[in-house]
């Protein structure tokens, strides 16, 4: 069975084609989302408005989301000092992550999370 789509349904689908067509030929590349894709503050359980602390570990990956399943950022080394924004809990490793944002060292003003236990009040 064919479905007809309107003239305006059609006009619509063809024009949105032609678009992405002319952005490839352009050079353009077209993201997509995956499930592990950048997070911030919208993920977040718990809202803690920029509680002061520092990395207690020797270094600890700065992720794009809260799991294991996000990219790396890079290392945070112990002592880096942070802004905790919120955190999130982590199904089904029932870790707790922390939304911040690095204030001191190489990736001083990122925003990104890290596990709550590796960060410590200051």
């Amino acid at each position: 069975m064919h479905k007809h789509l309107s003239s305006s349904h059609r006009a619509g689908r063809v024009a949105a084609s032609a678009a992405i067509t002319l952005l490839v030929a352009a050079g353009a590349t077209l993201a997509t989302v995956s499930p592990a894709a950048a997070v911030g503050a919208s993920a977040c359980t718990n809202e803690r408005y920029d509680w002061k602390a520092t990395v207690n570990t020797a270094s600890v990956n700065f992720r794009s989301g809260p799991g294991t399943s996000y990219s790396s950022k890079g290392l945070l080394t112990k002592g880096t000092k942070h802004l905790m924004r919120c955190f999130s809990s982590s199904k089904p490793a029932g870790w707790s992550w922390s939304y911040i944002k690095v204030t001191s060292g190489p990736h001083a003003g990122v925003w990104g999370w890290i596990r709550m236990d590796f960060s410590t009040p200051a």
